[in-house]
């Protein structure tokens, strides 16, 4: 009974529903977190640069040893669900207080910022690491994979949606403490009614793990993952940074005002959504390599036509492309899987937290580079939140973060890629063997 609520539709979607406090907070974060504390609060684009690099540093040193804690023990209720559910604690409350701020003080300021992404960060490690790491051990046939990942695909872009186009909404109407109350209010209940379509295997549970130097050396001499998890990086950093600079875009250079900011990503979202259903049947026919290859190159193609966008017209409809393109990167997962397949053919033991810490590690330190580009450009460009004036050499340099950044980086994105070794041929392969491996596992328990 429990095996056919998680290999059926309705088991596909109760899961995929983590996927609103994975996306929803983290893009609202991404999208307003600087504007926010530069705009609203007064805190100068260095300190909020600085904060996000400080952030970053922490996370790497949390979030791997945090992944490595969760293979290596397990609980009387599970190696994962326990931690899901003890980490939606502080995922809750870092992410609402975040926004709530009491403080005058510049200090008092930065200090409650700090705090807070500290507070979210580590809810968001144990809870996200430990629900990611369930897909990979749920689900192993490309096709299953595939379907699962556009179901929860489709609900992280709703959620990065929401995420997106309402704060400034709720902003507008009652204050952004408000916006953080009801949105993150979201999170808890979401990620319960994904426990519903969870499970954990026991046969992945009987292994004595590995110890943590031959941990990290078997992670880190996987080439597949090593290359994926690059890839990942250059992914995560062109999207961090869209959203960060979008509502600072469509507030200096098309004027609209706070409480439709974030309709500055519609285009962005028609593209993406409407490709879905096209970029899970390529995943399934051609494997994750083809697909996350040709949706770097349909992006990076695409992405610079942003440059020419002087209004909200022309925005909306230019952004389209590039939001199909979009739409196939942000399924990352069949490549990741793969390659953490690949380690279970290597070392006989299955470590989806182990590698998905890193993973989150790689995703937060693309923060650090976004704040580290805010710096860069504020200091060539002039560029400025704080100025009411902005001269075309500060506006140019706020076009060339939403476009000429992205297409250098995809750029690099696509170069790294071709060399993931795992194509749908040798996947099928790998497949098999595993399979057989996973027999061998169940029989130990029965």
């Amino acid at each position: 009974m429990k095996e056919k609520k998680v290999h059926s539709y309705k088991g596909y979607l109760l899961y995929s529903l983590g996927a609103v406090p994975s996306a929803l907070p983290y893009n609202m974060i991404q999208s307003y977190f600087v504007l926010f504390y530069t705009t609203k609060l007064g805190l100068d684009l260095e300190l909020a640069g600085i904060m996000l690099i400080i952030y970053g540093v922490w996370n790497a040193i949390n979030d791997p040893l945090i992944g490595y804690l969760m293979d290596k023990k397990k609980t009387r209720w599970g190696r994962r669900i326990p931690y899901i559910i003890v980490g939606t604690i502080p995922l809750t409350i870092g992410f609402i207080l975040l926004w709530i701020v009491p403080w005058k003080s510049t200090n008092l300021i930065f200090i409650h910022g700090l705090i807070m992404l500290f507070l979210f960060d580590l809810g968001f490690t144990f809870a996200m690491t430990a629900w990611s790491a369930l897909y990979t051990e749920m689900y192993e046939d490309e096709g299953e994979r595939a379907t699962v990942v556009a179901i929860k695909d489709f609900v992280a872009f709703l959620s990065s949606m929401i995420g997106i186009l309402i704060p400034t909404m709720i902003a507008d109407a009652l204050g952004w403490g408000y916006a953080g109350l009801i949105l993150g209010s979201l999170i808890p209940i979401t990620m319960l009614l994904s426990l519903l379509g969870s499970k954990e295997r026991e046969e992945y549970q009987i292994d004595e793990p590995l110890s943590l130097f031959p941990a990290l050396k078997a992670t880190f001499t996987n080439v597949p993952f090593v290359i994926i998890t690059l890839t990942y990086a250059l992914i995560d950093y062109i999207f961090g940074l869209t959203m960060t600079v979008l509502p600072l875009y469509a507030t200096f250079i098309l004027e609209l005002e706070e409480g439709l900011v974030g309709l500055s990503a519609a285009g962005v979202a028609i593209g993406i959504i409407v490709a879905i259903p096209f970029w899970r049947w390529i995943y399934t026919k051609r494997g994750p390599k083809f697909g996350l290859m040709l949706a770097i190159i349909l992006f990076g193609s695409t992405i610079w036509l942003v440059f020419f966008g002087t209004n909200f017209s022309h925005l909306l409809v230019i952004s389209i492309f590039p939001g199909f393109g979009a739409s196939g990167m942000l399924m990352t997962e069949p490549a990741i899987s793969t390659a953490i397949d690949y380690d279970e053919l290597r070392t006989g033991k299955r470590r989806e937290a182990s590698y998905n810490g890193i993973l989150t590690l790689v995703a937060r330190l693309s923060i650090v580079f976004t704040g580290l580009t805010l710096i860069i450009v504020k200091y060539f460009t002039g560029f400025d939140p704080d100025n009411i004036i902005q001269f075309p050499r500060a506006l140019n340099g706020l076009r060339s973060l939403i476009t000429i950044v992205p297409v250098v980086t995809i750029g690099i994105t696509a170069i790294v890629f071709v060399f993931f070794p795992i194509n749908l041929k040798k996947f099928k392969v790998m497949q098999e063997t595993l399979k057989e491996l996973h027999k061998e596992r169940r029989k130990k328990i029965e």
